[in-house]
């Protein structure tokens, strides 16, 4: 199984949700984009309308019922939404302008670092992403081990906190290394 880095992408992805206000949603891999389905609530909805209708960027990908039209899927409050590569490249981007202006140390608790989280410990364990769901105070992740296992674990969003802590320290020691 080739190693793939988990952390950037999924943190992208959560800035990503962030905006949007999508909170409990689930996540996984299709092909080579990443689906998240989830309840928004009308203006995140119109939000995500709006992008499409601008063109402003190619991430809000939608299919409805299979038809390849750019269109958000909106069923009582439901959103589709596929990412591609370019897309996360093009969020991560976004993203480190917004940190790098802001100076402001990351919140353990958003979205975004506990999907940065959840991607480090996939990389820990040499694993393949399979699913992510998130409910509002816990995080399912599937996911296959390198042996081909597959694995389910449910964590409670405060307990992420503890392994977000050890792997900001880590982080923190490569750069300071350098």
């Amino acid at each position: 199984m080739a190693e793939v880095m988990y952390s950037q992408p999924l943190r992208a992805i959560g800035q990503d949700l962030e905006s949007l206000h999508v909170q409990s949603f689930e996540m996984e891999p299709v092909g080579d984009l990443i689906m998240v389905r989830g309840a928004a609530p009308a203006a995140s909805k119109r939000q995500l309308s709006a992008r499409l209708s601008a063109g402003k960027a190619s991430w809000d990908k939608a299919l409805d019922s299979g038809n390849s039209q750019q269109t958000p899927r909106e069923e009582s409050g439901q959103i589709k939404i596929f990412y591609s590569a370019e897309d996360v490249d093009l969020l991560e981007r976004e993203g480190r302008l917004r940190r790098g202006a802001s100076g402001k140390a990351a919140d353990a608790s958003s979205l975004s670092q506990t999907l940065r989280c959840v991607g480090g410990y996939l990389h820990q364990k040499c694993a393949r992403l399979l699913k992510v769901t998130r409910a509002p105070e816990s995080v399912t992740l599937e996911y296959e081990t390198s042996l081909g296992s597959r694995m389910r674990e449910t964590f409670a969003v405060r307990d992420l906190y503890d392994l977000w802590v050890r792997m900001y320290l880590q982080r923190q020691a490569r750069t300071s290394d350098r």
